[in-house]
């Protein structure tokens, strides 16, 4: 019996694939539920993670994104230039400075299908790594993180939600999971307070075709200079 551990060329749907089934290393079934179980996605090599170039140096956003700038002034942006789908599973977020002023803030996500990269400007380079130090397989997520504008074309609202009723502080942390279950409380601390807070947030499983672009923005009335970031994003690509 053959042993195919790694993930294999992708078929369309319906199409007969060459070998039906899939076997581990011992020759057991090879069977990797869907949604769940990310450590057989790492296994296989289609789990890829996203950060700072620099740890600890935080990457500055948009000097002042209101409500009409949600799907224009992205903070991360994401264009799939390849042939598999692309799942994001975490976005976490740590505060390294704060822009003066601003009232409440919300977390906002758009997707659209427009063939080609919707970023037209800004923002710095991210080059993913697949988190399987044995495979080969590199992503074909091309991504930006900071100040970045976009052309969306027919973009949709997947996710939108209140995070903060105040200015953030420094070292407040934002997690955003995609497609999980949602497990309650928002934050240990009230997030109207002014110490530093610990946000989650359940936002809808998102994906993003080939040919397909993801803004995650972050948008708060009245705020005046950037806000920095350190980031940590995680994603599945099948």
């Amino acid at each position: 019996m053959a042993i195919a551990r790694d993930l294999p060329t992708r078929n369309a749907d319906t199409s007969e694939a060459i070998t039906p089934t899939r076997t581990g290393p011992y020759k057991e079934a090879y069977v990797l539920p869907l949604g769940t179980g990310l450590q057989g996605f790492g296994d296989e090599g289609s789990f890829f993670f996203a950060c700072n170039p620099t740890v600890g140096t935080g990457i500055a956003a948009h000097a002042a994104p209101v409500v009409a700038d949600a799907d224009t002034k992205a903070l991360l942006h994401l264009y799939n230039g390849g042939l598999k789908n692309i799942i994001p599973v975490f976005l976490h977020l740590q505060f390294t400075a704060i822009g003066a002023n601003g009232t409440v803030s919300y977390n906002v996500v758009y997707t659209d299908k427009k063939g080609s990269t919707a970023r037209t400007s800004g923002g710095d380079a991210i080059t993913p790594v697949n988190v399987n130090g044995a495979s080969t397989d590199s992503s074909s997520a091309t991504i930006y993180f900071g100040p970045v504008v976009t052309a969306m074309t027919t973009s949709r609202k997947v996710f939108a939600q209140a995070c903060r009723e105040v200015i953030p502080v420094v070292q407040d942390q934002i997690t955003v999971f995609f497609g999980s279950p949602n497990g309650g409380m928002l934050s240990g601390l009230t997030t109207a307070a002014t110490a530093t807070a610990n946000i989650v947030q359940y936002a809808p499983p998102v994906v993003i075709g080939p040919g397909g672009n993801l803004n995650f923005a972050r948008i708060r009335a009245s705020q005046s200079g950037a806000d920095s970031y350190n980031f940590s994003f995680g994603y599945i690509e099948r």
